[in-house]
């Protein structure tokens, strides 16, 4: 007999967000593409959340949804904003703020690893690929949901590229707009 643990379900790892995650094979990998993943999202839980969102956040992050999960996806709300370099926030936005300090290197990051593309693509265009997306927690009062949530504004998604985007200031590489999704709670 094996003392080894029992294996867990689905159902107990992912307990709030099962309904959002991508449907797996037997062994828990991913076997739904990422279009097949966003039609069926929009067409039932998530209809409200830009496509963009359900690709480069849910689907390509679906092991660490739970993080988020009292949120309640259901109610969120998305704006796509163009701030001013001056108004992105730095590593007080981060939940593990040592995560943004650790990633500013990027030139260093480009240099020593020809296949990070996006350390590449963001010292060429001086921004991200796509918006990182920050969690609007002013109104709460950094309340909401969970003492985790940095306020005024709590990173949700995109931490290497906010880390990144610390780099480029330094190097004065950073273009003065960037694209940002603002999150809201109904």
């Amino acid at each position: 007999m094996s003392n080894a643990e029992p294996e867990l379900t689905l159902e107990e790892v992912y307990p709030t967000t099962l309904i959002y995650q991508p449907r797996r094979d037997e062994h828990w990998n991913r076997s739904e593409d990422v279009d097949a993943y966003v039609w069926r999202m929009k067409r039932g839980p998530l209809s409200n959340w830009p496509e963009e969102l359900l690709r480069e956040w849910l689907h390509r992050h679906a092991d660490n949804m739970e993080d988020y999960a009292f949120l309640d996806f259901t109610k969120l709300r998305f704006t796509l904003e163009t701030w001013p370099l001056e108004r992105l926030p730095s590593r007080e936005a981060f939940r593990d703020e040592r995560f943004c300090d650790s990633f500013q290197n990027v030139e260093e990051r480009a240099a020593d690893n020809p296949n990070d593309w996006l350390a590449h693509y963001m010292l060429k265009e001086g921004t991200w690929n796509t918006p990182i997306v920050l969690f609007d927690n002013r109104y709460a009062g950094g309340a909401v949901g969970e003492p985790e949530l940095k306020s005024p504004l709590h990173l949700l998604e995109g931490h290497r590229r906010l880390s990144f985007l610390q780099g480029l200031k330094r190097l004065n590489k950073a273009r003065e707009q960037h694209q940002v999704w603002v999150v809201g709670n109904d």
